[in-house]
């Protein structure tokens, strides 16, 4: 029953994140291409911070209601919702005092701060809102409604966007569309679930035990991949973080497919840790490794083999500079394939302490990495920096999981690795042979072919899905 819960709600984020991803991929590249490396670097230093800002609404809410809503059968939702929706608000008005106060310090350009401005205070509500009912409908797996919630989001932005490109919109009101397109997902959000359960009533105390810990973890997962782009600034200028984040947004958009698998596993895997069901929780983290990192390697292989190709059709031939980069960051994908499963399976067993210390270690051998390379290679050293991320994020959750993290890496990492390791390197003597996309196709289509053929397991469920 669980797994096809799982697979059921997986197929729901799949489905909507895939044509969602693709769609919002291009218009970024659309977008980088119209405003050129010194604009794009401005508007991707805006969207760091308003990602920052539009998490400091949540601070760890989501998965702290997501831990009581899934404790048993005889919860109450309503209070959890009500309180759940006055402490969003709380957090969203300290969090636009404050955001002025830090953008006010930290930039003297009048034309960024602007640009931040219009981005961020609509993400800062839009954000808010939307969290809201996303944390009701993955708790209550649901998750057909995410889905919706994030495509609405998503189509409104891309939409407005290529819009504003046909009619030469300039940074600043290309900016505001990100925010307002926000807001409108977070109304959308909120009529949702205003037709499943009543908003203001009730409190939950339950919903501040532990909060400080997810608050801490969830404020580093969101730093930690907008600390490249704002350290480059202050060491290299707007080009490079042009190149670096043009580069980055690429394997940031192809995450968001095996992610949906992370997503659909949450909430199971908080109810086997809470209900102390060390056994099944153990199965259901090395199945969600297997189907991650499948779909993480999948991601990797046509970026990794052809980058020059793929920069080339997507950004144009003057973007020629990013395609190293591209070959480097796409690793980040296969990276945090393993990681989150490795990450969730801490937080859901109460660990989240010991998730949130491997996160601020590596917090500090970020800023080092990339403050020191950034400095030397800029965006290189940037791409670079991200690498050394994810592996101390690996290694440090490797380590406190213990022997169910080498049981994870092991059981659901490696075996794909090494079919990975087999196809990169066919890719590698062949691809001069065979057309770029073509090529992209069909090294994808053998390291999936291989990781069926030699696991079991994942064959198993693929018949198992086809039955349900």
């Amino acid at each position: 029953m669980d797994m096809n819960l799982i697979l059921k709600n997986a197929t729901y984020l799949f489905t909507s994140n895939v044509i969602l991803r693709l769609f919002s991929a291009l218009t970024s590249i659309l977008v980088a291409r119209y405003l050129g490396a010194n604009d794009y670097g401005i508007l991707s230093l805006a969207l760091a911070i308003s990602s920052i800002a539009g998490y400091f609404t949540d601070m760890g809410l989501s998965h702290t209601f997501i831990r009581e809503a899934t404790k048993d059968d005889k919860v109450d939702l309503v209070s959890l919702v009500g309180g759940h929706f006055k402490l969003r608000i709380i957090f969203g008005v300290i969090v636009s005092m404050l955001l002025y106060i830090i953008v006010e310090l930290l930039y003297k350009d009048s034309y960024v701060k602007k640009v931040i401005y219009l981005m961020a205070y609509p993400t800062i509500v839009g954000a808010a809102m939307q969290g809201i009912g996303a944390a009701y409908f993955q708790a209550v797996q649901q998750m057909h409604y995410t889905a919706l919630i994030t495509s609405v989001s998503g189509v409104i932005t891309a939409t407005t966007l290529i819009l504003g490109l046909i009619f030469k919109w300039p940074l600043l009101l290309l900016s505001s569309t990100y925010g307002f397109s926000s807001l409108f997902g977070g109304f959308f959000s909120i009529f949702l679930l205003s037709r499943k359960i009543a908003l203001f009533k009730g409190w939950n105390p339950n919903l501040l035990h532990d909060l400080l810990n997810f608050t801490l973890g969830g404020l580093l997962v969101m730093i930690l991949p907008q600390v490249p782009l704002i350290i480059l600034e202050k060491v290299t200028n707007f080009e490079q973080v042009g190149y670096f984040s043009a580069a980055y947004r690429i394997p940031s958009m192809l995450y968001q497919v095996p992610g949906v698998v992370a997503a659909a596993f949450y909430p199971v895997l908080f109810r086997y840790g809470s209900n102390r069901q060390y056994d099944k929780h153990l199965e259901m983290a090395i199945m969600e490794a297997k189907i991650m990192t499948l779909l993480g390697g999948c991601m990797v292989i046509p970026f990794l083999l052809y980058s020059n190709w793929w920069i080339n059709i997507l950004f144009g031939a003057h973007w020629a500079k990013v395609a190293p980069l591209l070959s480097i960051v796409c690793v980040v994908v296969l990276l945090q394939s393993i990681n989150y499963p490795l990450a969730d399976s801490l937080t859901t067993k109460g660990y989240q302490k010991k998730r949130t210390f491997v996160m601020f270690i590596t917090l500090m051998v970020a800023i080092f990495c990339c403050y020191y390379l950034g400095k030397v290679f800029h965006s290189l050293g940037g791409a670079l920096a991200v690498i050394v991320i994810e592996l101390s994020l690996l290694i440090g959750f490797v380590l406190f999981n213990k022997k169910h993290g080498i049981l994870v890496l092991q059981r659901g990492f490696l075996y794909n690795l090494v079919v990975l390791l087999i196809a990169i390197f066919l890719g590698i003597l062949l691809r001069d042979y065979i057309h770029p996309l073509v090529g992209s196709v069909f090294f994808v289509l053998i390291f999936t072919l291989l990781a069926l053929a030699l696991d079991k397991q994942l064959r198993s469920l693929l018949r198992y899905k086809k039955r349900s």
